[in-house]
């Protein structure tokens, strides 16, 4: 039978805790600055390799439809603060260069006359830790479109990356986030080239450490 004149002490535990819990998962926004969603080239799982049969590329603006556009996942001291993610984007695309493709940025509503036009938005970009590592999901909805205007392919995009964590500190978070937005570069970029021929490719594709570090 519970002592009770010990449930008072085991009462004012469990609501210590609990607000313990709560302080970690939703902390004030004004206590914690938020993070800056920065493009980072090196953090990748191997070197881009130049490929052949490339052609123009023009990045749009990527646009952010995330359901969250407020946090990455929690952190260590609770909820990962971050600001508007397509220029973050939009950086790493634009280092498909890094593959041999000729790439620009182009303003909403532009006309190239040559090459392909990639337009795409951002559904996904979130972060969480497994023990000592770090993982990351990126996904985005890319639409390829001629010359002419015309789309002549519309593809879904997931990777993901992970590393282990080395510091404690946020800024690990988006390291890991980069991880997954460079494993989905390649995948890209092999589209690309079949795209620049007029070839299809496959509607969806899913890129990881280990499906990069084999190609």
């Amino acid at each position: 039978m519970m002592n009770l004149s010990a449930l008072p002490s085991l009462l004012a535990g469990a609501l210590i805790a609990t607000c313990s819990v709560q302080a970690f998962a939703a902390p004030d926004a004004g206590s914690t600055p938020p993070l800056e969603l920065a493009y980072e080239r090196n953090s990748r799982e191997t070197p881009a390799v130049e490929l052949r049969g490339t052609c123009p590329v023009h990045v749009a603006l990527p646009v952010d439809e995330r359901q969250n556009k407020e946090t990455i996942g929690a952190g260590f001291r609770g909820a990962l603060l971050t600001g508007e993610a397509g220029r973050w984007v939009s950086d790493g695309l634009l280092q498909l260069k890094d593959f041999g493709f000729a790439v620009d940025q182009v303003n909403e509503g532009a006309a190239p006359q040559d090459g392909l036009t990639v337009k795409t938005s951002l559904t996904r970009a979130y972060t969480w830790p497994i023990g000592i590592k770090l993982f990351s999901m990126v996904a985005l909805k890319a639409q390829f479109v001629d010359k002419s205007g015309v789309v002549v392919q519309e593809k879904y995009y997931r990777a993901h990356g992970d590393k282990t964590n080395m510091w404690g500190a946020d800024s690990e978070f988006v390291t890991t986030l980069n991880y997954g937005l460079n494993n989905l570069l390649p995948v890209m970029a092999q589209d690309l080239v079949s795209l620049c021929k007029g070839a299809k490719v496959e509607p969806y594709s899913y890129a990881g450490p280990s499906s990069v570090a084999s190609k």
